[in-house]
């Protein structure tokens, strides 16, 4: 599934500040979907997403437009950054102008947006960027962290045994991969894309304190009991949840988006529960398998990871 997004990016400074740049970017970028963004600094996104709409016809707002809001805006470094992505490896691309002029340009590569918002605010470490994750402007918030002790086979199993069993809830499992949603409250997402590193993803459609406190749980019984560090960010409750078990050791994130990882994941579903909540859709990365062939169930999919 592709992603493919142009956005413009800056801190903000109290609400009279984000209520004027709200204003300038939709004058000047008409076709942007706009929202704050909470974390790691205080700020605004407004965001064109360009597989929706005809390349040509805005070529020329792509062109000018940044020079005219950051001449509104002189005092302000404000970021234009263009976002593809397939089959998990991510590219970026673009600048950051102060009163109209250039002050950084990056080329494509799959850190250039690093660059580019850390001139932005110092705050700025990591290379996750919730606006830059797809529904972020329909979802109440984001799931992101890492784990960096042992395979996902080993926390994938428990989390698909707690919960294969319950209608409320959807789980899909690959060798390198599993997802686990709640229909119309969230989704959490574990991948493997590189040895002993465990990528966690996710997504908050109901920010309710009960939503919140189930998905901690789930968190702290199957992530959080090593090393691992998982962050839950609610956009519209302006909070960042802060969840470790990194101790005095402190993490470092891995990196992984520059290479092709999953080109087809998981089917998509909706957000609300279904009458029949469907069942798990199993994937064999390594196995070509006919399309008129049977499905490997759930406990052969367990029993191949394990090599029985």
């Amino acid at each position: 599934m592709s992603y493919n997004t142009f956005s413009i990016i800056t801190a903000v400074d109290g609400t009279g500040d984000y209520t004027k740049l709200h204003t300038d970017i939709s004058n000047l970028f008409p076709q942007a979907k706009i929202r704050q963004v909470i974390h790691p600094f205080k700020g605004i996104v407004g965001q064109i997403d360009l597989k929706e709409i005809d390349r040509e016809e805005i070529d020329d707002i792509l062109e000018n437009s940044p020079a005219a809001i950051s001449k509104l805006n002189p005092e302000k470094k404000i970021a234009f950054v263009e976002v593809d992505c397939f089959g998990g490896q991510c590219t970026s691309e673009g600048k950051v102008m102060l009163a109209g002029e250039v002050i950084l340009d990056e080329e494509i590569d799959h850190i250039a947006h690093v660059k580019l918002l850390k001139l932005i605010s110092d705050n700025y470490q990591t290379w996750h960027f919730e606006p830059f994750t797809r529904e972020y402007f329909e979802k109440k918030g984001g799931i992101w962290g890492q784990i960096n002790d042992g395979p996902l086979k080993f926390f994938g199993l428990g989390l698909a045994v707690a919960y294969k069993d319950n209608p409320l809830f959807r789980v899909d499992m690959t060798m390198n991969e599993l997802l686990l949603q709640k229909f119309g409250k969230f989704t959490l997402y574990l991948m493997e894309p590189l040895e002993n590193t465990i990528k966690v993803l996710g997504s908050v459609y109901d920010d309710s304190e009960e939503s919140l406190d189930e998905i901690t749980a789930i968190i702290n019984e199957h992530i959080l009991y090593t090393k691992a560090y998982v962050f839950i960010e609610l956009i519209d409750k302006d909070e960042l949840i802060k969840l470790n078990n990194f101790g005095e050791d402190g993490f470092r994130e891995s990196l992984y988006r520059f290479k092709a990882f999953n080109e087809q994941t998981f089917p998509a579903t909706g957000n609300t529960v279904p009458v029949n909540p469907p069942g798990p859709k199993r994937q064999r990365k390594d196995v070509e398998e006919d399309e008129e062939g049977p499905t490997k169930t759930f406990w052969e999919t367990v029993k191949w990871f394990f090599g029985k």
